[in-house]
């Protein structure tokens, strides 16, 4: 069956509720936090439901997550377990699916069939990416209505404000940061990873055409700064030549321009990079904003606005790696 057919937020005691769940608990604990797959975002989110001791959904919503089906048998989901509201620690499990009948018993089942498995759900921290092979790129598949928001030469003191409006929205950003401005502002690219956003390479100096040194040292400052190493990097001004792109492909990072520039750096007025941005995005557009390098206020005034116009026209949002089909690598901490 179609996971689009499934129930992403369904109340398992109707027999006609077509769902497939893993059900999470702690021992000792009646509730169980149950992660269901389905309905129209179906690859992009999942339904988060608490039952209770007995059996009563109590609470219910959605998290961003990653579904895919490499093939007919097998399902693999990546999530940031706080979303879904759950913490490192030994958890119960077992997976619930019904494909919808008259009589629940003869259609529900649940796997193990007896009990449950139990699990350690270790923390983890992204430490890497795939993808990041010589090669340039401006935007991604035209064929799906996602896009990439993009954010330019920080950390600022605007930062923060920045990730406050994603996390509001549930929308995720890649930021393309500047070596020289990273120091004192490790704790808010950390954040940056945390909040489920991604990290590229700016160069070390904000230097048109850098060599390999400029893109070598910013890398190295995120990943000491981070433990994560970058997979995109992006050149200044968009400046590329066949020794960028090879100096970025050698450093294990693919080469990240934009089809959608509504020149936010100029400062020409909340209203102008609202417009241009939403009069140009299309499938697959990367679009370019700045999150430092100036004041950056009006940028920041426009996000939710253009956040909510394209979802309202049908548009998800994704990471330049998620956009362009590559995966965050993570690892547990230690």
């Amino acid at each position: 069956m179609a996971l689009s057919k499934l129930e992403a937020r369904p109340d398992s005691r109707g027999a006609e509720a077509r769902y497939l769940c893993l059900g999470l608990s702690r021992p000792g604990r009646e509730a169980e936090r149950r992660l269901c797959l389905g309905g129209p975002e179906a690859h992009s989110r999942i339904g988060v439901e608490t039952i209770d001791g007995s059996g009563t959904p109590v609470k219910k919503g959605s998290v961003r997550a990653m579904v895919k089906r490499p093939n007919p048998t097998k399902l693999v989901v990546a999530l940031e377990p706080g979303d879904a509201g759950l913490s490192p620690r030994r958890y119960r499990w077992r997976v619930l699916a019904s494909s919808g009948c008259e009589v629940r018993s003869r259609c529900a089942e649940s796997l193990p069939p007896v009990e449950t498995r139990a699990f350690r759900l270790r923390p983890v921290r992204a430490v890497g990416c795939t993808g990041g092979s010589a090669g340039l790129l401006t935007n991604g598949p035209r064929d799906r209505k996602v896009v990439a928001l993009t954010f330019d030469d920080g950390p600022s003191d605007y930062t923060p404000e920045f990730l406050r409006v994603l996390r509001e929205e549930d929308v995720p950003g890649t930021f393309f940061e500047v070596g020289q401005e990273m120091p004192g502002r490790e704790d808010v690219m950390r954040q940056v990873l945390a909040e489920g956003n991604e990290l590229g390479d700016h160069t070390m100096n904000h230097v048109e055409y850098p060599g390999y040194a400029q893109i070598a040292g910013a890398a190295a400052r995120i990943e000491a700064y981070t433990h994560f190493q970058p997979c995109l990097f992006r050149p200044p001004g968009g400046g590329v030549d066949s020794s960028v792109i090879a100096s970025a492909g050698d450093l294990g990072m693919r080469t990240i321009n934009w089809d959608v520039d509504p020149r936010d750096w100029s400062n020409p007025g909340t209203g102008a990079i609202y417009s241009n941005i939403v009069s140009h995005a299309r499938p697959g557009s990367i679009v370019l904003m700045h999150d430092g390098g100036g004041s950056r206020g009006e940028t920041l005034a426009a996000l939710p606005q253009v956040i909510d116009n394209l979802r309202a026209r049908g548009y998800r949002f994704a990471t330049v790696s998620e956009l362009l089909g590559y995966r965050i690598l993570y690892r547990p901490y230690g």
